[in-house]
């Protein structure tokens, strides 16, 4: 019976022995198939997270970059800057390698430590990039922030209504009654307005009607902006920025205070509008790259925007959506194929009525309040 037994249990450890070395074999089989592929796998999977505005970067731009680089990138979609602001005060920013905010909440982030300084060691695109972008007031020494595209806010105006040059144009055309305009003789009929419905934005530019001026402004005098934005509400068909071309196509109003972006649109389909920046003033938008500086990936994120920067890419995601690229070569580009004179391509007097608001927390807490009053009144 122990002799018996003694011959299962050596049977046993010979069949134990054998399955090991198939065993062994077959794991070396399988590393020299497939380790190779997971190795390849890690390797393409470097992973990039990416925080920007809607219409920024094309998802051609987006798939050549992956292509090019093997980094795969994630993109999360912001649609106010103040959301943006709101998750770095809850953590710093962490999870996005770079971010594409504004000019003004470049300022804030900078100045509350959230971001890193760019290396332009690792930047050669940032000499592609139109010079009167750069060293802002809020970003000084580009230390930051690059310029990735830019807009303005202005009058899109119907030629056939307002019969001024655009150098002419002033924003009493949408801050004033317009029965009184056209009474005046100024105006070839009476009208409605589109106005933009950014709070910081539309008292801004009331301050500049009222004032001729951009810098702080005193309780009374914002009294007094609230109080013309209250009256204005009289002629406005509607608070928008979106859907100008709509109202403006479908004759419903003749004029609109809007953004820059949505003028080639309207010029593709009609050639009776002209856009200015008012003599007045106008605003300038500048829209940026940055780099958290909770991100572990600054070189990945350099090579990003990088990437974003060259003429071919630039030109690439300006095409797409048709804003106003930093690139200057893609902007010349976007523009070669309007051959008319305009506000939309600002010489150097034009553009030196642009202006940054940079006004404080505490007045952006008072535009929103008194927003509040225009919108229930």
């Amino acid at each position: 019976m122990n002799e018996r037994l003694d011959k299962l249990a050596a049977c046993a450890r010979r069949l134990m022995r054998r399955s090991a070395i198939v065993g062994v074999y077959l794991v070396v089989l399988m590393a020299a198939l497939y380790v190779p592929l997971l190795f390849s796998y890690f390797k393409t999977q470097r992973t990039l997270n990416v925080y920007a505005f809607t219409e920024t970067f094309s998802p051609e731009a987006i798939e050549l970059f992956e292509e090019r680089t093997g980094i795969k990138i994630n993109i999360t979609y912001a649609e106010l800057d103040e959301e943006i602001g709101a998750k770095f005060a809850i953590n710093g920013g962490i999870g996005y390698d770079v971010v594409n905010v504004s000019d003004f909440m470049v300022r804030h982030l900078s100045k509350q430590g959230y971001l890193q300084k760019l290396d332009y060691s690792c930047l050669p695109n940032a000499a592609r990039l139109n010079p009167r972008l750069l060293g802002r007031v809020f970003d000084p020494k580009n230390a930051y922030s690059l310029p990735h595209k830019w807009f303005m806010y202005g009058l899109v105006y119907d030629k056939n209504v307002f019969k001024v040059s655009p150098d002419q144009m002033s924003l009493a055309f949408v801050f004033n009654d317009p029965e009184q305009l056209y009474k005046k003789g100024l105006v070839s009929r009476p009208y409605r307005v589109c106005m933009i419905d950014s709070p910081m934005d539309a008292y801004f530019l009331s301050m500049l009607s009222l004032f001729n001026r951009f810098d702080q402004f005193t309780p009374q005098e914002f009294d007094a902006i609230t109080r013309q934005l209250l009256q204005q509400k009289q002629w406005v068909e509607c608070y928008t920025l979106y859907t100008v071309e709509y109202f403006l196509l479908s004759g419903i109003i003749p004029i609109a205070l809007t953004s820059s972006n949505f003028v080639r649109k309207i010029w593709d389909m009609s050639d009776q509008y002209e856009f200015a920046i008012p003599r007045e003033g106008g605003i300038l938008v500048i829209e940026n790259l940055v780099i958290p500086k909770t991100s572990r990936k600054g070189d990945l994120a350099h090579e990003f925007i990088n990437f974003m920067l060259s003429d071919e890419v630039a030109t690439l995601n300006s095409q797409e959506y048709g804003w106003t690229s930093a690139n200057k070569s893609a902007q010349e580009t976007l523009d070669a194929q309007y051959k008319r004179k305009s506000h939309l391509f600002p010489d150097e007097h034009v553009f030196k009525r642009l202006h940054i608001p940079l006004f404080t927390s505490y007045a952006r807490r008072c535009a929103d309040d008194a927003w509040l009053r225009v919108g229930f009144a």
